[in-house]
């Protein structure tokens, strides 16, 4: 009974509680799942950043070269534009991949627009033999300046600002998912606490309400075991988990005795009766129906005692067990012995009787025989 109690305390435990866990589970992989698409999203944000710098720095550095050509004259100047410009037209198209929205596209567009202006007027900077003080050339590098090389660089500017906008917004939901998902973890933790605590509450009550009608059930049947007549309770092994005061009275055992590891209730039964004990033992474990049965017990100071064994199969402990009611039937069976020689005499002396009157009919009819003869004798004479 205990048992089918505790499991229906745990199973209306966990009916909540495992709903409640599939539940945080899905929230929690549904946080999961964004906060690791905003990392991603944060993570290609600070490349595409790093790619967008990278080009504004490469074009910033692609002026400086024709401006220190006709400061100059110095013919060296046109390699170094030859290199940037290499290196500029490749991280042209590496920003070509990561542009994704109309305004980026526009952006993209208008560089690549003043880029090739740069790349033409630079040329022209550079076809001019003297240029230093050249009023061809110091136009041109003012064109080249003013109206496609700083509008070009603040627009890549104005795309990184984008990006570093983005970047923000992302943040914020990144953090705000991690908010929801220790909020969510901590409401599943206070509700599992909650319910542990109901639960503990309710089992506790069922719990101390369940001892207190054990222990009751308990001492109503130690009152009930202590006035029957040597009950014992015996398990499949033959040892005895318990017995009454009677059982100690009248078989001379202390009840420590009887409980102990080494004590088996074979031991009581007398040389004679040990197998038949035996089967019926086995027969009452297997629940076979058995008839009440007799047998002699030995008690501890060496007395035989005949004795009428009436068992019900019972449970101890989670196991099959005997309880045994042993009668002392040793006065009775005197008297049955007794009164087995008075029948026996009186059986005798019937029989002595019978033949008594067997014998005197016999002779009576002798006699009777014998009379008859000598009468007629004497009509003769």
């Amino acid at each position: 009974m205990r048992l089918k109690i505790r499991t229906k305390i745990i199973l209306s435990f966990f009916a909540p509680i495992i709903p409640l866990t599939v539940i945080m589970v899905i929230v929690s992989g549904y946080l999961l799942n964004n906060l690791n698409n905003e990392a991603q999203r944060l993570d290609d944000i600070s490349k595409q950043r790093i790619k967008v710098t990278d080009l504004r720095l490469s074009l910033d550095r692609g002026l400086m070269p024709i401006n220190d050509y006709i400061i100059t004259g110095n013919k060296k100047y046109t390699d170094d534009f030859n290199a940037i410009y290499s290196e500029v037209e490749d991280r042209l198209k590496t920003v070509e991949d990561i542009a994704k929205t109309p305004q980026e596209m526009e952006i993209l567009k208008d560089v690549k627009n003043s880029w090739q202006n740069i790349r033409e007027i630079s040329l022209k900077i550079f076809s001019i033999p003297e240029p230093a003080g050249n009023k061809d050339a110091a136009r041109l590098m003012e064109e080249m300046d003013y109206k496609w090389g700083y509008p070009a660089i603040e627009r890549l500017k104005r795309w990184r600002e984008i990006d570093l906008k983005e970047y923000k917004d992302i943040m914020e939901k990144h953090n705000m998912a991690w908010h929801q998902l220790w909020i969510s973890m901590a409401v599943w933790i206070i509700l599992f606490l909650v319910i542990c605590t109901i639960y503990i509450l309710i089992y506790s009550r069922i719990a101390a309400r369940n001892e207190e009608e054990l222990q009751a059930s308990e001492k109503r049947f130690r009152s009930l075991a202590e006035q029957l007549p040597n009950m014992v309770f015996i398990n499949k092994r033959g040892r005895v988990v318990y017995a009454n005061k009677k059982c100690e009275e009248v078989m001379k055992y202390k009840i420590e005795e009887f409980y102990s590891p080494d004590f088996n209730f074979l031991n009581l039964v007398a040389p004679e009766h040990v197998d038949m004990v035996k089967t019926k033992f086995s027969q009452y474990i297997k629940g076979e129906e058995v008839e009440p049965y007799e047998f002699a017990i030995i008690t501890k100071n060496g007395n035989r005692i005949e004795t009428i064994h009436n068992t019900v199969l019972m449970d101890h402990e989670g196991e099959r067990a005997i309880l045994g009611i042993i009668t002392d039937i040793t006065e009775r069976k005197k008297m049955e012995g007794s009164l087995k020689e008075h029948i026996d005499e009186l059986e005798r002396f019937q029989k002595v009787a019978v033949k008594r009157e067997f014998r005197i009919k016999e002779l009576m009819d002798e006699l009777k025989k014998a009379k008859g003869e000598g009468t007629t004798g004497r009509h003769g004479e």
